[in-house]
């Protein structure tokens, strides 16, 4: 079975100021901070677009200068995740790694391949706050990424549930809300514990992984998910076939956003900002990745093209 390009269910809009945040991006991917990439991550990468198009997607209202760093951070943070996470299974290695991204958010690592996350770090536009909610979530991140990679090393025969928890802070959506924070000046940082915004954040991080699990699944961008996607534990735990689990992924993914639908409703009187944000969130995140499709997400069927050349969705 084919792998459907998934639509969501919220409205979309783009950033203004496209064109200077893209012309930023760009810049940027063209310095030497991308000079690890290596055969699989420059051929399937399009880290233009998962900087650029991405932030212009999901911050359509944040602030110009902040998204150009926004930007640049997401184009490099997809590089360190498929270049040192995705692909590997040297769990020593990780955790290296892991402890050099956290040293150089706290401006601490002497690793240069982690300069670019110290810069957006250390920029002197931070609010205190939102600097260390940022941190805090980006250290789940982590702490899920490592989860994930100790059950494909342990080939670990996760339930549905178990994985989706392990998944939870790994698809980062948690990270891309807290950014909110920093890219948009009219929210109070106290409202983000909000229990009503956590149910939000939780439905978009199960769409979101749901998407990408699927997405991934024939993906010709190399990736260590035996144990690891959402379709082959499905497959493994329930005794589903490919076809079902696909079938099942596509309706999980359209029944989390109804549920967060239906959260956005209750709070929307109360919180009408900050539900708009989060729809933005939520709609930018599925259409960059169905964009992305054409690279990033380039599926075993499609026609062979030229895709180092034309290296961009852009």
């Amino acid at each position: 079975m084919e792998i459907p390009l998934l639509v969501s269910r919220f409205p979309g809009m783009e950033h203004p100021q496209k064109n200077e945040i893209i012309a930023d991006t760009k810049q940027f991917f063209s310095t030497e901070a991308f000079d690890i990439l290596d055969e699989n991550t420059r051929q399937y990468g399009d880290y233009v677009a998962a900087g650029a198009l991405y932030s212009i997607y999901i911050y359509p209202l944040g602030d110009t200068r902040k998204l150009k760093a926004v930007a640049r951070f997401f184009a490099y943070w997809a590089l360190i995740d498929d270049r040192y996470f995705d692909n590997s299974t040297d769990l020593d290695d990780i955790r290296r790694l892991m402890e050099q991204f956290v040293a150089a958010m706290e401006g601490t690592s002497d690793d240069e391949r982690f300069a670019p996350v110290h810069a957006f770090c250390s920029r002197p536009d931070w609010n205190e706050g939102t600097l260390a909610l940022f941190r805090n979530e980006m250290k789940k991140y982590l702490d899920g990424m490592m989860r994930l990679r100790i059950a494909e090393v342990q080939e670990q025969l996760l339930t549905v549930d178990e994985y989706l928890r392990y998944r939870h802070y790994n698809i980062a959506m948690w990270v891309i809300f807290s950014i909110l924070y920093d890219t948009q000046d009219d929210l109070e940082l106290s409202t983000f514990r909000h229990p009503g915004f956590a149910h939000i954040f939780d439905c978009s991080s199960r769409c979101i992984a749901v998407l990408l699990d699927l997405y991934n699944l024939k993906a010709r961008k190399a990736e260590k998910s035996d144990y690891t996607n959402l379709l082959r534990v499905m497959q493994r735990a329930e005794g589903l076939d490919e076809d079902a689990a696909i079938r099942r992924c596509i309706q999980l993914f359209y029944d989390y956003e109804l549920e967060m639908e239906e959260a956005c409703n209750k709070l929307e009187a109360d919180y009408p900002r900050e539900v708009l944000y989060f729809k933005y969130v939520e709609s930018g995140s599925v259409r960059y990745c169905t964009e992305s499709r054409k690279m990033r997400y380039r599926q075993l069927s499609d026609a062979d093209e030229d895709l180092v050349n034309g290296r961009t969705v852009l």
